[in-house]
Order: structure tokens, then sequence, then C-alpha cells
């Protein structure tokens, strides 16, 4: 049993599958608010993804991350490319094997963690799908994606601290698992 709680095999309450549904929706809305180009974008959608990645684990927020980015392509009106599928499962199995059950969050785990998503996915699996799907050397867009990964780096490691230490947030999960 300690095996499926610690990877977020549990069944959840009524309000565990509410708050879940809730973050989903807000990851939604947020990433439609997002600064750049269609090839170079940055929202604030990582820090939803690390909240529910925290509080809900592996299991669910891989599961997440996929009806996320199914219903955000819908809404998009671009066409479906499962290639990001597979690195938003990725980005969340980062984030919960980075942030899951860890009562405080260290500047190191995060620093490690982002760096990890910038690098892997962000700088070289994300720029591999755009060169695809825009038929474009993926040195032209590992290139371009870099300056917009060192700027946003800090920014997100900042921000995942505060937010994933922040004392409300922290008293939050307590009440959606009761």
């Amino acid at each position: 049993m300690n095996f499926f709680r610690r990877w977020g095999l549990r069944p959840l309450s009524l309000k565990g599958m509410t708050y879940l549904a809730i973050l989903m929706a807000i990851e939604i809305i947020v990433g439609r608010f997002v600064i750049g180009s269609s090839s170079v974008q940055f929202s604030f959608t990582f820090i939803v993804i690390a909240l529910i990645a925290k509080w809900y684990g592996p299991f669910w927020s891989t599961g997440v991350a996929v009806i996320v980015d199914f219903i955000s392509t819908l809404f998009s009106g671009q066409p479906y490319f499962p290639g990001f599928a597979l690195s938003a499962i990725l980005v969340s199995l980062i984030y919960s094997i980075g942030f899951f059950q860890q009562k405080r969050i260290s500047w190191p785990r995060v620093i490690i963690v982002v760096a990890l998503i910038t690098v892997f996915i962000n700088l070289i699996l994300n720029s591999w799908w755009v060169s695809i799907i825009a038929h474009t050397p993926f040195s032209y867009f590992f290139g371009v994606r870099l300056g917009k990964n060192l700027i946003s780096f800090p920014i997100q490691t900042v921000l995942l601290y505060w937010v994933l230490n922040n004392r409300t947030i922290q008293n939050l999960k307590p009440t959606i698992f009761k």
C-alpha cells in the first residue's frame, strides 16, 4: 500500500476531484495568456502544474497533463501534436518526483527540478517538436528558445520556491485530502 501512496495512486474524494478539476480549469485559462510568438512562449502554467504534481503525485498529475494538453489544443485551434503531450507528461513526472510528499521544498530541489525541465523538455524536446511541425532545423529553434529559457529559468525558480513554500498554499493540502 505504501508503494501506491508514494506514487499518488490513491482514490480521490469528491473534494479532491473537485479541487483537481478547478486546478485543471485554472491551468487551461492561465495557458491562454501567453507572452511571445508561436515558437517561443512564456506563461505561468508551470505554477499550476507544479501544485498539481506536489499535491496529487505522478499518477494524477500525468493524467491531468494529457487531458489539459488535449483540451488546450482544442481551444487554440491548432492541430494536435502528441509530442507535446509527451512533454507535458514528462514535466508533470519531473515535478512529481521533485515535489510530491515534500513538506518543505528547498532551493536546491527547486533549482534541480526547474533545470531538468528547462534543459531536457523546454530546450531539447520542445525545440525538436516545433522543428518537426515547422519543417525548420532544430538548431534554429534551439537557439531562439535558449534566450527565452535563460530569462525564464530564474523567474520560474523564484516563483516556484515562493509558491510551493507559501504557508497559505501549504495549508490548503490538508483541507483537500481529509
